[in-house]
């Protein structure tokens, strides 16, 4: 399994991340976990459901915020919370994964901060010398 990692950027009226993978696949899926270890803290292991997202975006950064984005709905909307992703397939405009989605329960977990949405501010995806680089700010 790939090495990825992530560490938070403190900004003035925001926060953000930056994630170190040796893939691609891999920036997205240590962005995702980043942003799940923001947003919650999942009182206990319950059964979550696998889905298969597809996720589109006219180049690398859209998708990056589109695929964020979409957990940010599923929060929202229907009150569910990923407690895994695994990215199937990445190229610069379309992105497939499986996520495990389980209802956020407000006796078990608790919701450690609210993002309102993913930005552009400074966003970056890209190589830097043997490894991938993503840095990501959030509105919160």
């Amino acid at each position: 399994m790939a090495s990825e990692s992530f560490k938070i950027i403190e900004h003035t009226a925001d926060t953000g991340f930056e994630v170190k993978a040796s893939s691609l696949a891999g920036v997205f899926r240590a962005a995702a976990q980043a942003l799940f270890q923001l947003m919650w803290e999942i009182g206990r292991d319950r059964t979550a459901e696998p889905v298969d997202l597809e996720i589109s975006g006219i180049d690398t950064q859209e998708l990056l915020v589109n695929f964020l984005e979409e957990f940010l709905y599923l929060y929202d909307a229907k009150g569910l919370v990923c407690t895994r992703v695994e990215i199937t397939s990445v190229a610069d405009k379309k992105l497939t994964a499986t996520a495990w989605l389980q209802p956020f329960d407000s006796e078990l977990d608790e919701e450690i901060l609210g993002i309102k949405a993913i930005t552009y501010h400074q966003m970056y995806v890209g190589r830097q010398d043997n490894h991938w680089l993503g840095r990501i700010f959030l509105d919160i």
